[in-house]
Parts: structure tokens; C-alpha cells; sequence
């Protein structure tokens, strides 16, 4: 049969936030095997299976909403794939949903967060949104720069229960590491090493609607 494009939607959450995406990336292609995944291999001397992720999710930063596209070679449910990998998979690495994708990841433009352990009132959350948000950025020469990541915010809203949800720019060419964000949101309460946990929780278009 022509490869097939199968789209597999995953969280990463517990542990695994100190696992760095290149281990993710070497961890997810035994993983397949042993699930059993007919994966599309490319052609050359140095073989190897499609298999393309969206944006990497930053080093002790958790997430409920990875995609994975692979392709497969044979007539296999998506029904099936999600049984074969939840199988495979540990808790933390848990497999949502499968399924054929229409969108495409150059589509992507945001990334919705949530961050907790960071004491904020809502007013210190509007006295940061009001004006540019410079933090200190290191140049691959090793310098450093000052940059104003206030353009790449779009949103920030304090729950109730004092978790910040965020969206935040996360284009191929405009990607804001929540990381960067949270702590210019802790310096801006005088808390220099904040002890946060962000989780990724959604990704959206240009348009506004929810990416899938």
C-alpha cells in the first residue's frame, strides 16, 4: 500500500519532564517496533523511520498534548495503533488519540500553558502585560542580549486557584519558551528562582481555532 500518514497524539507528564526530546526521539522508535507499528522506513544507505513531531517540548516541562506523525505500511486501524502503543507506552508516556490528520504543523502559532507555584495577584499580572517584558537572551556568539518578549504573549489569566494559564507564541519562526515567560513573570514579583511546574496543555492556529 502507498504510506499511509497517521497522526498519534500523546502526554509526556511525571518523569519524563527530564527527559530531553533527542531521548524522546531515540526512545520513540524501539518503542514502535515493540508496539508492533508497520512504520514506513525512508530509502538510502542509512534507513530510518518517518517519524516527525511537532514543536519539542522544553527539558522539565510536562505536557498533555504531543503529536507525533508517523507513516505506516500496512492496513492497520488507528484503533488499533492506540491499543498497540498504550500497551507499549508507560503511564507517562500515554497515547490519546490516534488518527489522520488534516492540519499541518507549519500551521501551528500558539501554545497554551499552565503554570503553578508562582504567588501572583491579578493585578501583578496586568502591571507585567502593560509594558514590554525584557528578559536577558544568550547569542550563539555566548553574549548577551536584552529582548522584549511582550510581542509573543498573547494571553495571561490567573485562575482562581492561582494556576496562570498563558498562550504564547509557538510558530517555527516565533517560539516562546514558557520557560523564559515564567521567569520574567517571578522577577517581576522579586522571586529570582522560581520552583514551577508548567505543563503544555494546547496548541492553536493563527486564526484562533484549536490545532489537531
Amino acid at each position: 500500500m502507498v504510506p499511509e500518514s497517521i497522526r498519534i497524539m500523546f502526554q509526556k507528564t511525571g518523569r519524563l519532564r527530564y527527559i530531553s526530546h533527542l531521548d524522546l526521539c531515540r526512545t520513540m522508535q524501539p518503542a514502535m517496533i515493540r508496539a508492533r507499528i508497520p512504520l514506513w522506513y525512508t530509502e538510502g544507505f542509512n534507513p530510518h523511520p518517518k517519524m516527525v513531531f511537532a514543536q519539542p517540548l522544553p527539558l522539565f516541562v510536562t505536557s498533555k498534548c504531543e503529536f507525533l506523525d508517523i507513516k505506516i505500511v500496512e492496513d492497520v486501524s488507528c484503533e488499533e495503533i492506540k491499543r498497540r502503543l498504550r500497551e507499549a507506552f508507560t503511564d507517562e508516556l500515554y497515547v490519546t488519540d490516534v488518527y489522520k490528520p488534516t492540519d499541518k504543523f507549519t500551521e501551528i502559532a500558539y501554545a497554551e500553558y499552565e503554570i503553578s507555584g508562582i504567588a501572583v495577584t491579578a493585578q501583578d499580572v496586568k502591571g507585567l502585560l502593560s509594558g514590554s517584558i525584557e528578559v536577558k537572551k544568550r547569542t550563539k556568539s555566548g553574549a548577551e542580549k536584552v529582548i522584549d518578549i511582550r510581542p509573543q504573549v498573547r494571553s495571561v489569566t490567573l485562575r482562581p486557584d492561582g494556576v496562570i494559564e498563558c498562550v504564547l507564541s509557538a510558530s517555527g519562526s516565533e517560539y516562546l519558551n514558557p520557560d523564559i515567560f515564567a521567569k520574567a513573570l517571578a522577577a517581576s514579583v522579586g522571586i529570582e528562582e522560581p520552583d514551577c511546574d508548567i505543563t503544555r496543555i494546547k496548541w492553536y492556529k493563527a486564526d484562533g481555532n484549536v490545532f489537531k
